[in-house]
């Protein structure tokens, strides 16, 4: 009797390839449906009308489907490291090969030092390539803020407070 209850709890609940193949095909535009709303990186703040989101391959932190990392198939991000280098991350394109391989669908560049040699780079990876030209001012300007947060911090200057009102009388 009992091995007749092993046989029944060992079912295979793997799915079938052609699951995969439906489950990877599903459109930008009805991921983006099911997520805005609801997803667990929103940031709904102080003001009305206005949504952040902090999901990884979000450029602008902007709630929308253009900036979107979840929905979007051609992602592009970067990250700060230790030391002040920049890593930029971007997906691979739906391939066969890398459908059930999800640590296949990303590529990591590390980024000098250098600004110019950054932004060079990001110009080739974004414009130049076709890959996604519309996020070209983005990722230069977020790689920009990177690096001026890491000058910031190593010449150990803090933001001068606030001026009290009436401080002039």
């Amino acid at each position: 009797h009992r091995a007749k209850l092993r046989k029944l709890k060992h079912v295979d609940r793997r799915p079938e390839r052609s699951q995969l193949r439906a489950m990877a095909n599903v459109s930008p535009d009805l991921i983006w449906g099911c997520v805005k709303n609801t997803s667990a990186f929103l940031r709904k703040g102080r003001f009305p009308g206005v949504s952040f989101s902090t999901e990884p391959g979000n450029l602008t932190n902007m709630a929308s489907f253009k900036a979107s990392g979840l929905a979007n198939k051609k992602t592009i991000d970067i990250v700060q490291l230790e030391g002040g280098k920049l890593q930029l991350t971007t997906t691979v394109a739906d391939f066969e090969g890398t459908m059930r391989k999800p640590a296949h669908t990303k590529r990591t560049t590390v980024l000098s030092k250098n600004m110019t040699a950054v932004a060079k780079t990001l110009s080739a990876v974004t414009a130049d390539t076709f890959y996604r030209a519309d996020l070209k001012r983005a990722a230069i300007a977020k790689a920009c803020a990177l690096k001026m947060s890491v000058k910031r911090k190593a010449s150990g200057s803090k933001a001068k407070p606030a001026r009290k009102k009436w401080e002039w009388l």
